[in-house]
């Protein structure tokens, strides 16, 4: 992308300084600030509505290119202690998953310039660099084997590689070899770097050498260790030895942190650059715990991937201090050069305890994250090959070269991306940008192009409301959204954290009214890494529809210890507290509503004021799926995950094509479910205590239909008479 950049922040406070960090080709380009109304381009819609709000951002500022570089490490501070004076050591243990892929570097003490050392998997071969020689072993590294790992040096007797495998079928795997190796003189105050090194570049230093694979336990020394030292440490020795060490880390230690602690006296503690995979198992996991809280003692290791991006590093342009009068909303800096432009979103709050309005949309971050930068159908993706023309977009084009991933890609290596950061460009959160398997694979708006149909409908309507995000929902809890007496949430909710469920229930207890105005909603155990403060994490695990799985052993959360996969199975499906939850979802057509006994029912008799008591809902083209009113992914009421028994059940979509819908539910050996055979969707009202409601329609493409025919239309009139009595008041009393 010739123009690109991202914010330091996804919402903003008015009075708060928000930074902009921008890449562009050109020597110049400008920027306004505008509000997002509606991204969606499609003709049969309103079209794109992005409003410009005069500010004093606006205006022509200076472009440079900024470089996304990924990969993860650790970084120790060069101090004078980690200075080796006749020689060194290193030691740890390594679990490779891609060893023969190029230069990878396990730790390095080393200058732009070549001096220092450097231990590496080089062409698959355990390899160490000393100045410019270097001495290799000559039995290659197989993947996803726990290897203990030694090279010892000093300019006298030379230099000893030592590999060795740790368990399991290990026969002809070791290596070991001593040579000579000419003397270089070490750096002074350099920083070792694990899993990685620094190399020169023509845009200086930079850190290259990216390594894939597990690192566990490494330790330096800054002298040769002889060979009762190194077969004590293979023995598991470490703690008597740490007192002579440099340094010696611990990755067991932090866990939830990107801090490396340093357990010798020298105390030289790292920082961990680029969220690696922390929790994970390592060269002594017994397999008895599956999770690191119960026995972090086996959970030493760190697992870095060349494509690892917790922060792009780039510089800020443009820092601007959002207006004190700004009204809370979506908005974007619009940059534009030569021929191209960008949208930089961000949500303007309302200040904290001050509603501007009776209604609050909460847009979901957590799942723009997850899905941001998404490639499947990339080289190598899951879904490679599976759309037409793919990549034709310049945002898809953009994440194949960086290297961009999402919670729903796999590294390079074929491990699962767990954690989600904001602070890298999200290019696939735009207004206009379009989803490619929406509409069969002809593309269409889905996250935050798709949320900007409700801010259009609002707007639209002339109703006043203000915008959170699930960033102030999980931070701030039922405070946030106590003010208001309406919630209304975004079309896909996903990802959600324990914090959130527990806001939102603790709003609809205390008689909030919540519109649950999505599908596939509340369902992804998901965190706000609180150690970063601008990522989340997930891991998926346990049976869901789901694109990678963890190892064995590390299904919890680093940054919460608490266990990943589907809320369902920590006993918190949104079946129980909304009434509804993901059932499937599928290919386009979408389907129509046909309304149920349970829509007659007078407590919701308004639902349908002004809709035919035969009247099909949503019969009609849709901006998402072709057409109807439900379909991409549905949810349904089961008793069996929690449905409260009076659940009203207003109206079923149902009649998809088998073929083309995939059903996400429980099937058992001699125990299929029936309706596994019958997709559907169920939009219901479930009451709550104190006038408390939660009115669902339980499919993300409701709000792709609410425009039709100039907003006259039945999906648009139901959305606005549920709106308008849950501001007014909850469901009417029950018949005496």
């Amino acid at each position: 992308m010739k123009i690109v950049g991202y914010s330091d922040r996804l919402s903003a406070l008015p009075g708060s300084e928000l930074s902009f960090m921008i890449s562009c080709a050109e020597p110049r380009f400008s920027a306004r600030l505008v509000r997002l109304r509606h991204g969606d381009t499609n003709p049969a819609g309103p079209g794109l509505k992005v409003l410009p709000v005069p500010s004093d951002v606006d205006g022509d500022y200076d472009g440079a290119a900024q470089e996304i570089r990924t990969g993860s490490y650790v970084r120790v501070p060069g101090v004078e202690a980690l200075r080796p004076r006749q020689g060194f050591s290193v030691q740890m243990w390594i679990w490779p998953t891609l060893p023969d892929r190029g230069v990878q570097t396990l730790i390095s003490r080393r200058t732009p310039q070549g001096e220092g050392f450097a231990l590496r998997l080089q062409g698959g071969l355990l390899t160490l660099q000393v100045g410019d020689s270097t001495f290799s072993l000559s039995n290659p590294v197989r993947p996803r084997i726990w290897y203990f790992v030694a090279a010892t040096y000093d300019g006298s007797s030379g230099v000893r590689l030592v590999l060795r495998p740790s368990s399991g079928v290990t026969i002809g795997l070791a290596d070991e070899a001593r040579g000579a190796i000419a003397p270089a003189p070490a750096p002074v105050e350099v920083d070792v770097i694990i899993g990685a090194e620094t190399v020169g570049s023509d845009d200086g230093a930079v850190i290259a050498h990216g390594y894939n694979g597990k690192i566990d336990a490494p330790t330096l020394f800054t002298r040769s260790l002889d060979d009762d030292e190194l077969a004590r440490l293979e023995d598991g020795e470490r703690a008597q030895l740490v007192s002579d060490a440099a340094g010696a880390w611990d990755f067991s230690q932090g866990i939830d942190t990107w801090l490396a602690h340093d357990i010798s006296p020298a105390k030289n503690n790292g920082t961990v650059e680029n969220q690696p995979m922390r929790g994970a198992t390592g060269h002594n996991w017994t397999s008895r715990h599956q999770g690191w809280p119960y026995a972090p003692e086996e959970y030493g290791a760190i697992h870095f991937h060349e494509d690892d991006l917790g922060d792009a590093g780039w510089e800020p342009t443009i820092t601007w201090t959002v207006p004190q009068d700004l009204r809370s909303g979506a908005y974007a800096l619009h940059i534009i050069t030569d021929g191209a432009e960008d949208y930089l979103p961000f949500i303007v709050l309302p200040p904290a305890g001050r509603p501007g309005a009776r209604i609050a949309l909460v847009m979901p971050t957590f799942s723009y994250l997850a899905y941001a930068n998404e490639r499947l159908a990339a080289p190598g993706g899951m879904f490679a090959g599976a759309i037409k023309n793919y990549p034709h977009q310049e945002q898809d084009e953009y994440m194949i070269e960086t290297g961009m991933r999402s919670l729903y890609d796999t590294h390079v290596d074929g491990s699962g991306v767990c954690y989600a950061s904001w602070r890298r460009p999200l290019v696939s959160v735009r207004p206009t940008y379009r989803y490619p398997y929406m509409n069969n694979g002809e593309g269409g708006p889905a996250g935050l192009a798709a949320d900007l149909r409700i801010v259009d409908w609002l707007d639209e309507h002339g109703y006043e409301y203000d915008m959170l995000t699930d960033i102030e929902l999980n931070g701030e809890g039922v405070e946030r959204i106590a003010p208001y007496s309406v919630v209304l949430t975004g079309q896909h909710p996903e990802y959600v954290s324990g914090k959130m469920i527990d806001a939102l229930q603790a709003y609809l207890d205390d008689g909030g009214r919540l519109m649950y105005l999505g599908g596939n909603g509340m369902y992804w155990v998901t965190e706000l890494d609180e150690a970063s403060g601008a990522s989340v994490e997930i891991r998926r695990s346990g049976p869901a529809d789901r694109t990678w799985d963890p190892e064995p052993g590390e299904a919890y959360l680093s940054s919460t210890g608490e266990l990943g996969g589907l809320w369902r199975y920590r006993g918190r499906s949104p079946q129980s507290w909304l009434g509804v939850g993901y059932y499937g979802g599928g290919g386009a057509p979408g389907r129509p509503y046909e309304r149920q006994p349970g829509s007659r029912d007078p407590r919701v008799s308004f639902v349908f004021d002004g809709v035919g008591d035969d009247e099909v809902i949503g019969d009609f083209d849709s901006l998402t799926n072709v057409w109807g009113a439900a379909g991409h992914e549905t949810d349904a009421t089961d008793p069996k995950l929690g449905t409260p028994e009076h659940t009203i059940v207003l109206a079923t979509a149902s009649g998809f094509d088998p073929t083309h819908w995939d059903v996400v539910y429980e099937e058992r050996i001699n125990a299929v479910d029936p309706n596994v055979k019958h997709p559907r969707g169920d939009m219901t009202m479930l009451e709550y205590p104190n006038d408390g409601a939660v009115f669902s329609v339980s499919s993300t493409i409701w709000v792709s239909c609410l425009s039709y025919k100039g907003y006259d239309n039945n999906v648009s009139r139901i959305t606005r008479n549920v709106l308008d009595r849950f501001l007014s008041g909850g469901l009417l009393a029950p018949e005496a």
